[in-house]
Formats: C-alpha cells, sequence, structure tokens
C-alpha cells in the first residue's frame, strides 16, 4: 500500500502534510501538479516547505503546455477555425488537462492499491463527502477548520503570502479571479500580470469571434485594464 500526499502548496494541504508528518503517518510521496501558469511566490513557497520538513515534493507536468492548449485551433463543433483562448469560468477545462489528467496518470502507473491525502478542512462537508473510497481528509476528520489553519500556519511563520491577495490560488490566467483579486494582482504581481496582458493581446488577435477573445465573460483582458486605469485616474481627482 502506498501512502501519497495530494499537495497544491495551499493552506490545507500544507497543514495536514506538517501534521501527518509530526503523526508520524506513513508517506511514500508528496505530489503537485504543475501547469507552469502558478504564481512565482507558489514555487517559491513549495520550495520553502521542502526545505522546511527535508524532503522533496514530485512535480507532475502533462505532456501539454497552457500555451499548447490556448493557441490550439477548434477542429470540430460550430466553431473551427478558432483558438481556445481562455477556459470558460467556473469549468477550467486547463485544470481538467494540466492537473487533473496528470494525476490520474500517476495514479495509474502505481503497482498495486494506495491512498490518497487531500486537504480538506472540516468546514468543508461537501467537498468530504465526495471523496472516494481510497482517498482520505485527515483535517476534517480531526475536526480542523479553516480558522485554525490559517493561524496555525501563521503561528508556524508558515503563511503563504498569495493568501493575501486571493481567495483560493490558481493560475495568474485564472478567468475566476474576482474584480478585486485582478485589482491587487495588477499591482502586487506585475510580472504575472503582464503576462496575463500578452495573452489577452493573442486572443484578441487570433480570435476570429469576440466571445474567443473574452478572459471573463463580457471582458476582455485589455478592456479591463482599461476600466482599471480610468479607475486609478478618478482615485487621482478625489486624493
Amino acid at each position: 500500500m502506498k501512502h501519497i500526499v495530494s499537495y497544491s502548496g495551499g493552506k490545507d494541504s500544507t497543514l495536514m502534510l506538517l501534521l501527518m508528518i509530526e503523526k508520524d503517518m506513513p508517506i511514500d510521496d508528496i505530489i503537485f501538479a504543475d501547469t507552469g501558469m502558478e504564481f512565482q511566490e507558489l514555487y517559491d513557497y513549495i520550495e520553502r516547505i521542502e526545505n522546511y520538513i527535508g524532503r522533496k515534493v514530485t512535480r507532475i507536468k502533462d505532456d501539454k503546455s497552457w500555451d499548447d492548449l490556448f493557441f490550439a485551433v477548434k477542429k470540430k463543433g460550430n466553431n473551427i477555425g478558432e483558438i481556445y483562448g481562455f477556459p470558460m469560468t467556473m469549468a477550467c477545462a486547463m485544470y481538467d488537462r494540466l492537473k487533473r489528467r496528470p494525476i490520474q496518470r500517476y495514479y495509474r502507473s502505481i503497482n498495486g492499491e494506495y491512498t490518497v491525502y487531500i486537504g480538506i478542512a472540516h468546514n468543508e462537508p461537501k467537498r468530504y463527502a465526495r471523496l472516494k473510497h481510497n482517498e482520505k481528509a485527515p483535517l476534517y476528520e480531526w475536526g480542523i477548520d479553516e480558522n485554525y489553519v490559517i493561524e496555525e500556519l501563521k503561528r508556524r511563520g508558515l503563511h503563504n503570502p498569495l493568501y493575501d491577495t486571493f481567495e483560493r490560488l490558481g493560475c495568474y490566467t485564472c478567468p475566476n479571479m474576482n474584480m478585486k483579486e485582478l485589482r491587487l494582482m495588477r499591482k502586487r504581481y506585475p510580472k504575472e500580470y503582464e503576462k496575463l496582458l500578452w495573452y489577452g493581446e493573442q486572443a484578441e488577435k487570433y480570435a476570429k469571434r469576440r466571445r474567443f477573445a473574452e478572459f471573463k465573460p463580457g471582458w476582455t483582458v485589455s478592456e479591463l485594464e482599461e476600466r482599471f486605469k480610468k479607475e486609478e485616474q478618478v482615485e487621482l481627482q478625489f486624493d
């Protein structure tokens, strides 16, 4: 039986991993599905956790990259010739291809039985109810909720700074970011924001119909940038 920690670099999976190690629970591998589009701060944080626990995290990647999928051209259906562009909100094909599939491929490569440990806090009963027979959620079973997770990581000096900007972690090209998060990303993560602007330009350049150029429903990246600039101008007028 193999024991595998599914690690995202997020707060729940981080504290779960730390407590499992402290409780001397068996861990054969710690896996992280890398989309290649994570914030650099997440990569830095994972390296920090590796140094803290004295173990390496296994990076798993798909054979396709974000760019491969973003610039792929539709060859069937009603939108032949359109690029796929940004994923739809709430239905991320990129997540499925760049995270779910490589993880499932990894599981299929295992000979014999295995148990996967997933970071689910006690205040997430619906997620817990969806677990498969070979999946476990130690935090939930220990009665540990989100508030405790946050405070405990801060107490240990292991708070992930991305949570000062985002409610949930994801790619820097994720259309599920809300407007507040996008505004903060623009100010605090200019490197990644510049990349998002570039992908927005490419979407507008290659898309034949507007909806394939959009980043969020009703908005292209360039339109969002213009909106943010106007908001700044208004703020300056009232300063």
